[in-house]
């Protein structure tokens, strides 16, 4: 038994070692708010090349997630407050932060009529 526990232990070991797969999205966010975007965060990954987003901007940037994830929680920083909200980092299309009925939400692009 004493060896049955000691290769059970080196398996588990051995598992916790490997490296955790990541997956890179190209997200693009337009701004449809008076105000500029000034910060973007991914809960559980990293943001690369982030710019602020002036109003009725797009810019797109990379957000890196652990895992093959498509799903994923994002907050945006506008002026004082924070705007958070839930996106499918696969989706080609992109988002738009804009205010909606019962608050500002992020809309994938393909479903927004941006007018300006």
């Amino acid at each position: 038994m004493h060896i049955t526990l000691r290769a059970a232990l080196a398996g588990l070991l051995a598992f916790a070692a490997l490296p955790v797969v990541a997956a890179e999205h190209a997200f693009t966010l337009h701004n449809n708010l008076t105000k500029p975007i000034t910060g973007f965060k991914v809960k559980g990954g990293e943001v690369s090349g982030f710019k602020q987003i002036g109003a009725g901007k797009r810019v797109t940037f990379t957000v890196i997630v652990p895992g093959s994830e498509c799903a994923a929680a994002v907050s945006a920083r506008v002026g004082e407050s924070r705007r958070d909200g839930r996106v499918n980092l696969c989706d080609q299309g992109g988002y738009v932060l804009t205010p909606a009925e019962g608050g500002t939400k992020f809309l994938p692009l393909s479903q927004v009529m941006l007018v300006r």
